[in-house]
């Protein structure tokens, strides 16, 4: 759906043409429609679900542990370093930036490297000791950038988008005094997360367990 499909559903769930001079201006309904998107994206990624996962890959420099994240990164979802050449990389696990300087952890090695998230910057341990041409590749969580043209799209999965009009409705109601009209229409939003994550939860588990009976022939 649309951005512009959106605020023009928000304004059929107002019963009301919305722009620059009504009472829920388009400027509102906008940056509602774009919260609304946020909660959506925040809900899908505490229930594990990546979506937007984006590949950046790093040169390594010798004797350099620390590396900027994409500006664009919202979460990292896997690391790998190749310390000689980067078709030979080894999976980086995430290690607690409280556990550095334990005795467990005073050792790195190479076929076993740890990373930490400091601040915008991952640091990569044992420390590189050659220079590698995309020596690091890192998956991570693209961050959503606002809906501002007509054009634009949600980028949420599965029609989840058209839970946003109902959040927007809810707060543009609320702007008109119409405070029953805005808590359905908030319910609407709330029950559409509920079902959300069960349809997620659901998809993600395997099928039913099978008892299989074997019948013993002949007998012992």
């Amino acid at each position: 759906m649309t951005f512009l499909q959106l605020q023009t559903e928000v304004g059929d769930l107002l019963n009301m043409t919305i722009d620059a001079n009504s009472t829920v201006t388009l400027t509102q309904s906008k940056r509602e429609l774009n919260t609304a998107r946020d909660l959506v994206f925040n809900k899908l990624l505490s229930l594990g679900q990546n979506y937007n996962v984006r590949l950046a890959k790093a040169d390594l420099v010798a004797g350099q542990e620390l590396y900027g994240l994409p500006t664009d990164c919202r979460k990292v979802t896997r690391v790998e370093i190749g310390f000689e050449v980067s078709t030979n990389r080894f999976k980086v696990d995430r290690m607690d930036t409280n556990a550095e300087g334990d005795p467990t952890y005073t050792t790195y090695v190479q076929s076993d490297p740890k990373y930490m998230i400091r601040g915008d910057n991952i640091e990569i341990n044992p420390t590189p000791t050659a220079a590698v041409t995309d020596g690091l590749w890192l998956w991570y969580i693209e961050d959503l950038t606002d809906m501002s043209g007509d054009t634009d799209t949600t980028e949420l999965p599965l029609d989840y988008d058209s839970l946003l009009s109902f959040y927007a409705a809810a707060k543009g109601s609320y702007k008109l005094g119409l405070h029953n009209e805005g808590n359905n229409y908030m319910a609407l939003f709330r029950a559409g997360l509920e079902d959300m994550e069960t349809q997620i939860i659901e998809r993600n588990i395997d099928g039913n367990d099978m008892i299989i009976v074997v019948d013993e022939f002949g007998g012992l």
